[in-house]
């Protein structure tokens, strides 16, 4: 049996997990967190929706602000001046709110990444967490123009592969657990959401929406501890990230690249690798149409020289038999 193969059937048969078990970074479905002291609430729905109605004292964060051009990661020193802005240090107890669950998770994993002392991610949506513990809304605060105080939390890089690393410790004897996030179709290549179709070699597929499973089936975080994590992109390969700390407590990494980083660069290696058909496009049809009449005016043209060659040497040979008297004696 393959080494895949028998890391996929530990990950069906292992021992439930303890989820949460990463106690800096877990779930809560408890509300009354959004007021307990000595907490700060982070709202990461659009900004427009935080500064209307919010947690009381609650800051603005939409998760868009941590993504550049491109849906590209910012630099830790952006992010830790990002979060200066919004008052926080880093040795605060952070409780993230939102309404959709990726956006929500996304925040989550790039403050754990950067540092942040211990942050709690509100499973339920912040609307409803909002009534379910009796609270008024206010307007959220956005953030300002200064970082004050200066954010201190010391980034935890050692939980980050870049993706020339990744290339390099795939060549090893011992290559990494690899667990893809993504869908099954999108893993085997049916549904192609970047250059290329496939999953990075040896990866295991173990799609986010399978997380919420029932607990016994889920895999055990001693199954996936050291194993590299990656999704679509680096919101979904950071949400997904946060999800298998705090929804299972496995002590992952992650690639924050993902696979749409990896498929385009064609130098390395894909399995099931597939491409995009690309239909033809009007202006194909145009140029197919303009080169059969190129090829063909290309071979008439000789064809007509020939032929006034031709008619120009009878010509001349009738005009020679007319003007001289020929003997056939």
């Amino acid at each position: 049996m393959s080494r895949a193969a028998v890391i996929a059937c530990c990950l069906l048969l292992a021992a439930p997990g303890t989820a949460g078990a990463t106690n800096n970074l877990a779930y809560t479905g408890d509300p009354h967190w959004l007021d307990r002291p000595g907490t700060v609430v982070l709202d990461v729905r659009p900004l427009a929706d935080c500064e209307r109605a919010s947690v009381p004292g609650a800051r603005c964060l939409p998760a868009g602000d941590l993504l550049g051009p491109h849906g590209r990661l910012p630099s830790f020193r952006q992010i830790a001046w990002l979060l200066g802005t919004l008052g926080l240090s880093g040795r605060e107890t952070l409780v993230v709110a939102g309404e959709r669950a990726q956006r929500r998770d996304f925040v989550a994993g790039i403050l754990y990444l950067a540092g942040q002392r211990r942050v709690l991610i509100l499973q339920r949506p912040l609307q409803a967490a909002l009534h379910a513990a009796g609270l008024a809304e206010t307007p959220g605060r956005p953030r300002s123009l200064l970082a004050d105080p200066i954010y201190q939390g010391r980034p935890r890089a050692r939980l980050i592969v870049w993706r020339a690393e990744l290339a390099r410790a795939l060549t090893r004897p011992h290559p990494p657990l690899l667990v893809d996030g993504r869908g099954r179709d999108a893993y085997l290549g049916i549904r192609i959401d970047a250059y290329r179709g496939g999953h990075i070699p040896g990866a295991l597929s173990l799609p986010a929406d399978g997380l919420s499973t029932p607990q016994a089936t889920r895999p055990s975080a001693t199954t996936l501890a050291g194993a590299i994590a990656y999704a679509e992109d680096p919101m979904g390969g950071i949400a997904y990230f946060a999800m298998l700390h705090a929804g299972l407590g496995a002590a992952v990494k992650v690639y924050p690249g993902g696979w749409r980083a990896w498929a385009a660069h064609t130098a390395l290696p894909v399995s099931d690798e597939t491409y995009v058909a690309r239909p033809r496009h009007p202006t194909d049809v145009a140029a197919s149409r303009s080169d059969r009449a190129l090829s063909s005016s290309s071979i008439g043209l000789p064809l007509g020289l020939l032929a006034g060659v031709a008619g120009g040497a009878v010509a001349y040979t009738a005009l020679y038999l007319t003007t001289r008297k020929v003997s056939w004696n």
